[in-house]
């Protein structure tokens, strides 16, 4: 079964409300085996939404829509339905009495704009609404479905669970596949760099690969259909070992796993602890530990504005400066005092007109102390803007997780 989803509303095509809903259904979709082909914002247009409807019945084989269900003019929906499918909207006496009912049991009064709630293209099916106004319906046409839900992501995450799940399921109880993912997370390698490696798995058509590229670092997809889950597993575990055999120097992790997380671990498989010391970083670094150091890997944390700002709080004999040398003299310090097993000093510029995108580009250096012994790192970026801090915060962590599995 091929599906899209449609979101409606405004407020999403300004950018008002993040679409959260769309993202839900299509785990959910995913879960039980359909393939997600579309996904469509409209705002609240009769003959735009209509015309986007028309285009999906001819090409999916199931439209999920959500929105537009509610009681004031602007929630154009039904209407919109009734117009792709040919059909006209009738009132249906079940949802008045149960609205009825609803607002009597509120102390409140049944106004007339609510009553459009209770219109309905001729052949839908009434899709109940236990907790809310508005009902969902379901229109059947000779190749297609239409599914509408209302906006409310409780409301529409309670049909889902409800009604929709079951329904798709029994449909497809016949043929039903199942898709299941994996994501492998990359850093220090760049999307063009990936694709060069593994481009013949991605001509693939099941199992498939997908790239999606984020700062400072990479994800690839990895999604297989099949009849049984387990069958599922061992596709997509094939093909991950495939992927790792090319890639293994450049994943850090799966699924929710971060640098950070990882990092964490990898520090408490050796009863060891890591202080770190940060200027242009401005605390990322740190912060990026507040979920995974749930066991006090991080024993220390110093932040600074500038060198000198550090060579106080460290102590230091002489003044640190931006150089390879005053990085390595800061850590050094960082873990003697600290008493931490890995000390990580990341010493770079900040003045505001440097940065990753700027003519000068500023610097950094990492120094990153062992048990066993001293490493250092340059990066050509420096400067305190939130792009630059952020990718240097990445490929610090990377820098150190790499010295961790070297070791």
């Amino acid at each position: 079964m091929n599906a899209e989803i449609v979101t409606t509303g405004t407020e999403l095509l300004l950018g008002e409300i993040v679409d959260t809903n769309a993202t839900f259904i299509a785990r959910q979709l995913r879960e039980v085996g359909v393939n997600m082909y579309y996904k469509t914002t409209v705002g609240d247009n009769r003959q735009r939404l209509a015309e986007v409807l028309r285009h999906g019945l001819q090409r999916s084989d199931l439209i999920i829509v959500t929105g537009g269900l509610g009681p004031t003019v602007d929630d154009i929906t039904r209407e919109a339905v009734a117009d792709a499918t040919g059909q006209p909207l009738e009132q249906r006496p079940e949802i008045v009495e149960h609205l009825q009912a609803q607002f009597a049991s509120w102390g409140r009064t049944l106004t007339e704009n609510n009553l459009r709630q209770t219109f309905l293209p001729a052949t839908a099916e009434i899709i109940p609404n236990p907790i809310g106004t508005a009902p969902g319906f379901l229109i059947e046409t000779e190749t297609s479905a239409i599914i509408c839900m209302p906006g409310v992501p409780r409301e529409m995450k309670r049909m889902m669970a409800d009604w929709v799940l079951p329904f798709l399921q029994e449909r497809m109880s016949g043929d039903r596949m199942i898709i299941s993912a994996r994501i492998l997370h990359t850093a220090g390698i760049g999307e063009s760099a990936i694709d060069d490696r593994i481009a013949d798995l991605m001509t693939v058509g099941n199992p498939t690969i997908g790239l999606a590229a984020h700062l400072g670092r990479v994800d690839i997809r990895l999604a297989a259909q099949a009849a049984t889950p387990e069958e599922a597993q061992v596709m997509l575990a094939d093909l991950e070992a495939e992927v790792r055999q090319r890639l293994a120097p450049w994943i850090y992790g799966v699924d929710d796993d971060t640098l950070a997380s990882v990092i964490a671990e990898l520090l408490r498989q050796r009863r060891a602890t890591l202080a770190l010391a940060e200027t242009n970083t401005q605390g990322r670094i740190a912060a990026s530990f507040s979920e995974a150091d749930r066991e006090g890997v991080l024993i220390a944390v110093l932040t600074a504005d500038n060198p000198l700002s550090l060579s106080l709080q460290l102590g230091a004999d002489q003044a640190l400066t931006l150089d390879q040398e005053s990085a390595r003299l800061a850590a050094g310090l960082l873990q003697a005092q600290s008493g931490a097993d890995y000390a990580l000093v990341v010493l770079g510029t900040m003045a505001e007109d440097q940065g990753f995108w700027s003519v000068d580009r500023g610097d950094t250096w990492l120094a990153l102390a062992t048990p066993v012994d001293m490493i250092t790192k340059h990066f050509p970026v420096g400067g305190a803007d939130e792009f630059s801090g952020s990718w240097l915060t990445i490929n610090s962590l990377n820098f150190l997780r790499k010295r961790l599995i070297s070791i």
